[in-house]
């Protein structure tokens, strides 16, 4: 096995290549770990957010409950699982005019950004690592009716 680092100045992309030789001697390339890392949101109080459908595909990324992994400035990670209640559902479901249903991207938007506000605002993580989400904000129901369809 053969790796390859490149490294430019600042601001330059930063890959890596891992090249394996197969039997038939043929060089076969490998994704950069850096491309498939996920999405992290980062709230203004130092806590980093990951939808964890993103690392592990067996967990669902629609619904009304949401899994995250949450690392605090100290580099402390936690799994938070976020429920949406069936009363902040038919709020949203009837702001968009139907137009989100439940298996919606809409939904883990809405998740993690009440995760993230709840994270700023409370600059600790949720009680049990659990929070529910029973009510739904002006932002939430304003998003909501400019949400695209989607199939």
């Amino acid at each position: 096995m053969l790796s390859q680092s490149t490294q430019g100045g600042p601001g330059a992309r930063i890959s890596t290549a891992v090249v394996t030789e197969m039997e038939t001697n043929r060089l076969v390339t490998q994704p950069s770990l850096s491309e498939r890392r996920p999405i992290q949101f980062l709230t203004e109080n130092g806590f980093s957010i990951i939808r964890l459908s993103e690392i592990d595909k067996s967990i669902s990324a629609v619904g009304a409950t949401h899994h995250f992994l949450v690392r605090d400035p100290h580099g402390y990670e936690l799994h938070i699982i976020i429920e949406i209640s069936q009363k902040a559902i038919e709020q949203i479901t009837a702001s968009s005019r139907g137009r989100i249903s439940n298996e919606s991207s809409y939904w883990i938007c809405f998740a993690e950004r009440h995760l993230a506000t709840y994270l700023w605002e409370n600059d600790d993580y949720p009680p049990d690592a659990c929070l529910t989400i029973d009510q739904s904000t002006i932002d939430d129901l304003d998003l909501a009716r400019r949400w695209a369809r989607q199939a």
